[in-house]
């Protein structure tokens, strides 16, 4: 997930209780009229949100709230906790109810000690580093990926590892935090060049051998024109190398599942249909590289680790589930390896007044993702424990 754009014209979108007041329509944001005068980089003063007028009752248009009503009472428990957070128009493009339970179902059909390959990688912006702009990784995808590899790992699978140089720096550091070894994170090294990226992938998989590719927060190129892009539409390619062509050699050899929050990830172009313009209001985002079993979550990290903690909780292993303290280590590890927050891209100036955290995961402190995931594990046991697994 990337910083939202800006402008002088920009809406007040309140925090809190407030957020009820944008709603989304057909892809479109409709906001009461709550502009703000003379402002930058979505910045307001205490005294312009003080002031701000709320209107009585917000009620949000019959036609958002019936498809709502309708998608979500197909919901699992665990979908509940995977799309609790919406504003960035999840709802629109969310997988089918209970996907996340099929990842885990599908992951567990493979034999004990088979190989399952992660991916993942977006970087979403560049630095100077010795005169020359180097990417930057954000803090959703390493995490997450991470902690669901090595539940995997104890369920007695063999997992590797596979991202861009950068990527997998943080990959190492995330691992370290939790004490696990990094010699199973392998780099791809290749241009944007068909044959380069089509012969790395091949080497990589001829290597690892996989029978399952994990892939989650992993920068796609379009299903229209084949360009990365951010969720401005800004082509992003220079700073993400195709790793998605791992994917695109892989289909059809094993089982490929996706995780994304966006719709711009690779894996999600099965979604494609509904997944919204970019922010530009005219760009197409969404990805082009299909998966066999997407799963949606508000955060990329969340929707790895509840396809790893569904798996233990089925096989009764609750002890194996990512534990909220795993999840803060492993995002402050990224964060000190130099992965960035996506919203703000770490900087202070794009938190509107401190709404978004700086350091954490999608706008969010690595305290509010602990405690999804404590959330995440209790709903499992219950689920376990009243036969819904």
């Amino acid at each position: 997930m990337e910083r939202l754009g800006s402008s002088s014209t920009d809406y007040v979108c309140l925090p809190r209780r407030y957020d009820s007041i944008e709603t989304v329509i057909d892809g479109a944001h409709h906001l009461a009229d709550l502009k703000a005068d003379e402002t930058t980089n979505d910045q307001f003063s205490s005294k312009q949100l003080m002031n701000v007028k709320v209107p009585e009752i917000v009620k949000p248009p019959t036609s958002y709230m019936r498809a709502i009503t309708s998608q979500t009472k197909e919901f699992t428990p665990v979908d509940h906790i995977l799309a609790s957070y919406d504003m960035r128009n999840l709802s629109k493009f969310y997988a089918p109810p209970g996907s996340a339970e099929k990842a885990a179902y599908a992951l567990l059909s493979l034999e004990k000690g088979s190989p399952i390959t992660i991916l993942t990688g977006f970087c979403v912006t560049a630095k100077l580093v010795d005169s020359k702009k180097t990417p930057v990784a954000e803090t959703d995808g390493p995490p997450g990926a991470v902690l669901a590899g090595e539940t995997l790992r104890k369920l007695s699978y063999s997992v590797s590892y596979v991202a861009d140089p950068i990527t997998c720096n943080v990959l190492r550091a995330c691992l370290k935090s939790i004490q696990v070894a990094d010699n199973c994170v392998h780099e791809f090294i290749a241009r944007h060049d068909e044959k380069e990226q089509v012969e790395e992938a091949h080497r990589l998989i001829n290597e690892l051998k996989p029978k399952a590719m994990i892939t989650g927060e992993l920068s796609s190129r379009s299903w229209h024109d084949g360009i990365r892009r951010n969720m401005r539409g800004a082509n992003i390619n220079d700073w993400n190398p195709p790793v998605d062509e791992m994917l695109v050699q892989f289909k059809g050899k094993g089982i490929i599942i996706a995780i994304g929050d966006g719709g711009n990830e690779a894996g999600m172009a099965n979604l494609k249909d509904n997944i919204p313009l970019a922010l530009d209001g005219k760009t197409i985002m969404a990805s082009g590289v299909y998966s066999d079993i997407p799963v949606t979550s508000w955060n990329s990290n969340l929707g790895f680790q509840a396809v790893a903690s569904i798996a233990a909780a089925v096989e009764g292993k609750f002890e194996l589930i990512p534990t909220a303290d795993q999840v803060v280590k492993t995002i402050e590890a990224a964060l000190d390896a130099g992965a960035v927050e996506g919203i703000t891209l770490g900087k202070q100036e794009n938190s509107l007044n401190g709404t978004y955290a700086t350091r954490g995961v999608d706008g969010f402190a690595p305290s509010v993702h602990a405690a999804d995931q404590d959330k995440l594990k209790s709903t499992l046991i219950q689920m376990k424990t009243k036969a819904m697994l």
